[in-house]
This record gives structure tokens, sequence and C-alpha cells, in this order.
């Protein structure tokens, strides 16, 4: 939700995928708000809440290749390449982080 006028601006959160034995990761945004640091914030939310509350040990995220600017944000939560793949039919790079190393990175999980 935007805070000034409180109208949704995208989805952030956890998703079962059971067919992948994954706990996905995932963010969106709508265009209007790119750049400005949300995805950020709202990915490093989920991800405290995910390793802390939640007590996950590791989590998945899947990115399409052109997608630099999620890329970009995955690299600052400290998530890791794993491969390329075709995930529900979607080329795709897999990215995975760890309980260990979300401790490094963020002192707070």
């Amino acid at each position: 939700m935007e805070r000034a006028t409180d109208q949704p601006i995208g989805d952030a959160g956890l998703l079962l995928l059971t067919d992948y034995g994954w706990i996905d990761f995932g963010f969106r945004l709508a265009q209007p708000f790119w750049g400005k640091g949300l995805a950020t914030e709202a990915a490093s939310a989920w991800v405290e809440r995910a390793f802390g509350e939640l007590k996950l040990n590791r989590l998945t995220a899947i990115v399409h290749p052109e997608n630099h600017a999620s890329i970009n944000v995955l690299h600052k939560l400290g998530f890791g390449e794993e491969r390329p793949a075709v995930v529900m039919g979607m080329n795709s790079i897999v990215y995975g982080l760890t309980l260990e190393t979300a401790r490094i990175l963020l002192p707070q999980v």
C-alpha cells in the first residue's frame, strides 16, 4: 500500500510451490512505483519474517532473466543465483537464500 494514499501498489509474500518443494519468495510493483526502493523495503520485511517469525531455513526466488531490477533486489538481500530453469513454463533463473546467509547479511534475522 502506498502510505500517502493507502492505495494498493503491488504485492509481496511467500508461496508454497509443492510441485517444486520450494517456499517461493516474490514481489511485484505497479510500474509507477519502480525505482523508489519500495521493492527492497517490502522484500526485506518478508525475508526478516520468513527467517524470524516463521522460522524457515531457506527461501527460493524465481526471476525472469531480463528483470535486472528484481535481480538487483535479490542480490541486496543476499540471494545467490543457483541455476537457469523453466519454472511453470517460463524461462527463469532460480535464486536461493539460506538462514545462515540471511543471518550474516541481515543481523535482525
